[in-house]
């Protein structure tokens, strides 16, 4: 076998390189978009869900005696830390009245993770409120004052949101710089290699 046959009169054409596509392929700037879009959606999804409750975290506390009743505003549907003096009983019953409504509060320890720390104060439990206006909030059982305060978990869950939302949008910014770099430097090689 020898070098391909010519025809006559057909000009032999120099053996050339087949070029291939540049790689990484343009795609790969897909991967960065993706990340960006579901960081975007996924935060503005969590902060469209936890509207309201963002909203009710951010409301006034509380304190007062247990016996006489502790004027709060409550949200329907929220949740209100309870705290006692350190050293305090903790109450074993606890009702609300808002207007001519009235009932026991169910207590919990719900979120007690997130209970933040109070100055001569210890937290002691969880309630629902079942209605949403200005209320008289009672317990029995508590040896001194109480504090209530809004359940604040929902600011923590934000805050996770916007990490993830930060960590994928950095993730997506380094994809697309390592794709940016390494097609550049193929294309360069590419180039190269046509001279």
């Amino acid at each position: 076998m020898g070098p391909p046959r010519t025809e006559p009169g057909q000009a032999r054409r120099p053996w050339a390189p087949e070029r291939r596509p540049v790689s990484p392929g343009a795609g790969w700037y897909a991967l960065p978009a993706v990340l960006v879009l579901v960081a975007a959606a996924g935060f503005l999804a969590a902060l469209a869900l936890l509207w309201d409750d963002s909203r009710a975290a951010d409301g006034p506390a509380a304190a007062g005696d247990p016996v006489a009743g502790v004027r709060v505003r409550l949200s329907e549907g929220h949740g209100y830390f309870l705290y006692v003096r350190t050293g305090g009983s903790t109450p074993y019953r606890c009702g609300v009245e808002v207007g001519e409504r009235s009932g026991p509060l169910r207590l919990t320890r719900k979120n007690s993770w997130s209970a933040a720390e109070r100055p001569a104060h210890r937290y002691t439990a969880t309630f629902t409120a079942p209605v949403t206006g200005a209320g008289l909030l009672t317990c029995r059982g508590a040896d001194g004052p109480i504090l209530v305060a809004p359940d604040d978990t929902v600011d923590a869950y934000l805050g996770f949101a916007v990490l993830a939302a930060l960590g994928l949008g950095g993730l997506a910014g380094l994809s697309f710089a390592v794709a940016f770099v390494r097609r550049g430097a193929a294309e360069r090689r590419a180039a190269a290699a046509g001279h």
